[in-house]
């Protein structure tokens, strides 16, 4: 007859834990979460977007905001936001679109469209911002940069005679600031420039 072996005082085995089902992830449990967190993560990048192409971030520029030409001339110039109370505020915003290859209505706006990158694109339908008396450099090529100077100033070869606001009509001017006139449909403006003498 044997006698069972008693392990001596301080070492008795170790009883294993019991199983919890409550706090063990089962395969199928671990795969749900695993879904979940997914859902969770695409369906926020993806609301992000969505929220993205709904609400594009404001434009640079408004109807009504005067810029200066930093380089460049009439129809291929870069511009930047400037007070339209400012000497160097040669245009004002007539109209703005949000396709840059969209036409102004008219020729009489100069333009300036920005275009690539990652910047939003657009194009700015401008009207020469001047008052009635105020003196100008038009170059004889189209595509020369004019700007505003003093009617006393070797460059100065027109001048504004009258601003018509509401009113896009050549004939309104004088007949000798009607030629150079610039009519503007949006919003409605004629500005009669003749030469420096008138």
């Amino acid at each position: 007859m044997t006698t069972p072996t008693v392990p001596p005082p301080g070492d008795t085995p170790a009883t294993p834990p019991a199983h919890d089902p409550a706090t063990a992830f089962s395969p199928d449990t671990h795969r749900i979460f695993v879904i979940g967190v997914l859902v969770l993560v695409f369906g926020g990048i993806a609301a992000f977007v969505v929220v993205k192409l709904l609400n594009p971030p404001a434009p640079a520029y408004s109807a009504g905001d005067c810029v200066q030409v930093v380089e460049g001339g009439r129809y291929d110039a870069a511009v930047e936001k400037v007070g339209c109370a400012e000497e160097a505020a040669l245009y004002e915003v007539g109209v703005y679109l949000d396709d840059p290859d969209e036409e102004c209505s008219s020729d009489a706006y100069s333009s300036y469209k920005q275009t690539g990158g990652n910047q939003q694109e657009y194009k700015l339908c401008l009207m020469i911002n001047a008052a009635e008396g105020d003196c100008l450099r038009v170059p004889t090529i189209a595509m020369g940069e004019e700007k505003k100077v003093a009617c006393t100033s070797e460059e100065a070869n027109r001048k504004v005679t009258r601003v018509i606001e509401g009113t896009a009509d050549q004939s309104a001017c004088d007949p000798e600031s009607a030629q150079d006139a610039r009519v503007y449909p949006n919003p409605k403006r004629t500005v009669c420039i003749g030469p420096v003498g008138a």
